[in-house]
C-alpha cells in the first residue's frame, strides 16, 4: 500500500486515518473486505472523508447492493474516490435513471464499464438521445453496450468507423442495424475492419449476408482464433473428414466445443492437428 501511495505515512492517525477506518468498518468494509478496498487505490486514505469517501459509498452501494461488488468496481476503477460525485457522478446516474435505464442495468453498466459514469454530462444525453432515435430504448437488453460504445467514441472517431465501414461494402443501414444488435462493431478498428473483411470475403469465400449475419465473428482476435481455425477447418476439408460445415458456426463456437468437435475427434486421423491448430500463427497485430 505505502509502495502504491507513499503520501498515506504523511496522514495523521487521530484526525485522517481513524475516522475513515471507523466509517468503512461500520459500513460493512471488515475482515478481508477492508485490505481489498484499500489495495484497490490506497490514494483512498489521503481523499477526504466527507465530500469524496461518503458521497462516494453512498452512491454506489442501493445500485451495487453489496460491499464486494463495489470492490469490483473499485478495482477497475480505482480513481473514483477522486472525483467529485455531486458534480459529475450523480448527475449522470440520476440522467439514466429518469431515462428509465433499470437498476439491474445501471448496476451492471457500474461494474462491467464504470468509466461510462465519469463522462461528460452533455455527451452522456446526446448519446442517450441518439440511441433512442436508432430504437434502442434503456430498457433494452443491448443498450448498456451500444451506450457505452457511443460515449467512448468522439464524434469525428464514429464517423471514421462508420466510414470504414461504408468502404468495405456495408450500408448505412446495414451498420446501424447491426451496431444495435452487436455494439461492438463500432469498437473495431479500421485496420481490423479492413483485414478481417478482406479475409471474410476473399479467402473464406463468405457471402456479405452470412456476414453481416453473424457480426460477433468480428469480436474475435485474427491471430489466436480466426486463422487458426480456418487452417484448420480447411485440413479437415482437405482429408474429407468434413464437409458441408457452416464456417461462421465453426468460427464462434466455444473453444471447449471446438477441441472436442474439431481437434479431439480427428486427432488420431490428422497426425499433429492439435500442433497445427496450436502452432499457426499469422502475425497482423490484430
Amino acid at each position: 500500500m505505502v509502495q502504491k501511495c507513499p503520501a498515506v505515512l504523511r496522514c495523521k492517525v487521530e484526525d485522517n486515518l481513524e475516522p475513515k477506518f471507523d466509517f468503512l468498518i461500520k459500513n460493512g468494509f471488515e475482515g478481508q473486505l477492508l485490505p481489498q478496498l484499500l489495495m484497490s487505490d490506497p490514494r483512498i486514505l489521503v481523499c477526504k472523508l466527507d465530500t469524496r469517501i461518503k458521497p462516494c459509498l453512498e452512491l454506489l452501494k442501493p445500485f451495487l447492493g453489496s460491499n464486494e461488488n463495489i470492490i469490483v468496481v473499485l478495482k477497475r476503477a480505482s480513481w473514483l474516490f477522486t472525483y467529485s460525485f455531486k458534480s459529475c457522478v450523480q448527475p449522470n446516474i440520476d440522467f439514466l435513471v429518469k431515462e428509465g435505464l433499470p437498476l439491474d442495468k445501471l448496476a451492471k453498466l457500474l461494474i462491467s464499464y464504470p468509466r461510462t459514469i465519469l463522462i461528460k454530462h452533455d455527451r452522456m444525453v446526446s448519446a442517450a438521445n441518439y440511441l433512442r432515435n436508432l430504437g434502442l430504448e434503456p430498457q433494452a437488453p443491448m443498450f448498456i453496450h451500444a451506450f457505452r460504445v457511443m460515449v467512448q467514441l468522439s464524434e469525428p472517431t464514429w464517423k471514421k468507423k462508420i466510414e470504414a465501414w461504408k468502404n468495405v461494402g456495408w450500408s448505412e443501414g446495414e451498420i446501424l442495424g447491426t451496431f444495435k444488435r452487436f455494439p461492438f462493431l463500432l469498437s473495431c478498428s479500421e485496420e481490423k475492419i479492413v483485414c478481417m473483411m478482406d479475409f471474410f470475403v476473399n479467402t473464406v469465400k463468405l457471402g456479405h449476408q452470412t456476414i453481416t449475419a453473424n457480426p460477433a465473428i468480428f469480436k474475435y482476435s485474427f491471430d489466436k482464433r480466426i486463422y487458426p481455425r480456418y487452417n484448420v477447418l480447411k485440413v479437415l476439408e482437405s482429408k474429407k473428414l468434413i464437409r458441408d460445415r457452416k464456417t461462421a458456426t465453426f468460427l464462434k463456437i466455444s473453444e471447449e466445443k471446438f477441441m472436442e468437435n474439431y481437434i479431439t475427434k480427428y486427432e488420431d486421423k490428422v497426425p499433429g492437428l492439435l500442433e497445427i491448430y496450436g502452432g499457426i500463427r499469422k502475425t497482423k497485430g490484430l
